[in-house]
């Protein structure tokens, strides 16, 4: 798999061959990519080098842009997840990367200084922020925090939570509505804090229907404090958080 990515990549030029002779990037097109989702359940780590593979290429050395197709309506909602999952960090190089890299990328200078503002809709996850930004500025600053993808995405994920069907891939969920409510308000409850303790959820609903819900993506597990950069003094035990901050907001 590696010599086959590396073998794509070589074949095209930097951005700045295109770019001197006034031609858009190419478009690398990948059809069905709900596929990815099979990959991911038989080997995680391909996935995340494919997926690294794919930020490389797109944002860092700009080579080339990757359009995903496919016909599984939940393929977007997977996909996103996988994005958002890694690169937590402090809100201080958070803002740093806000300011430095991704206003500049995106010519976006009407936002400079409102990091603030922007946290609180986006928490400190990179990719999050960038996507913020990029639709912020598509839409000429008009951008309501309701109209932001990300968060109509973890608001439709909410539905499917309060009525938990099987996804395909995956075990039946072992959760019920009232399982989740309570999860949903130990969340919003914990906001300020930023997290609740995995023990404590156990004692609440039970230890499978945790496992379930993380299965899901409904609640992100950090197993040690060197996985909650962006939580202020954490405790060293296991803990969940939501998602995302749009996830916050949609409950």
């Amino acid at each position: 798999m590696s010599n086959l990515l590396n073998d794509i990549k070589n074949c095209l030029p930097r951005w700045t061959v295109w770019n001197d002779y006034n031609i858009p990037s190419p478009i690398l097109i990948i059809d069905e990519a709900n596929m990815f989702n099979q990959l991911g359940d038989s080997d995680p780590t391909l996935l995340k080098s494919v997926l690294n593979w794919m930020v490389l290429n797109t944002k860092q050395e700009s080579r080339f842009n990757i359009v995903l197709t496919s016909s599984d309506s939940f393929f977007l909602n997977w996909i996103v997840t996988q994005l958002h999952i890694p690169r937590v960090t402090r809100k201080e190089e958070a803002e740093k990367y806000f300011e430095e890299h991704v206003l500049p990328y995106n010519e976006c200078n009407e936002l400079k200084g409102k990091f603030d503002h922007v946290c609180r809709i986006t928490g400190t996850r990179m990719m999050v922020i960038r996507i913020y930004v990029k639709e912020y500025k598509n839409s000429e600053g008009t951008l309501k925090d309701s109209e932001f993808s990300v968060f109509r995405l973890e608001d439709d994920k909410l539905s499917y939570a309060l009525n938990p069907v099987r996804f395909p891939g995956k075990p039946a969920p072992l959760w019920n509505k009232d399982d989740f409510i309570k999860v949903m308000k130990a969340i919003v409850n914990a906001e300020d804090r930023g997290y609740i303790k995995e023990i404590d959820l156990v004692k609440e609903i039970g230890v499978e229907k945790v496992k379930s819900l993380i299965t899901y993506d409904l609640l992100h597990r950090r197993p040690t404090n060197n996985f909650t950069y962006d939580i202020i003094d954490p405790p060293n035990k296991s803990i969940l958080t939501a998602m995302n901050k749009p996830a916050i907001r949609a409950r």
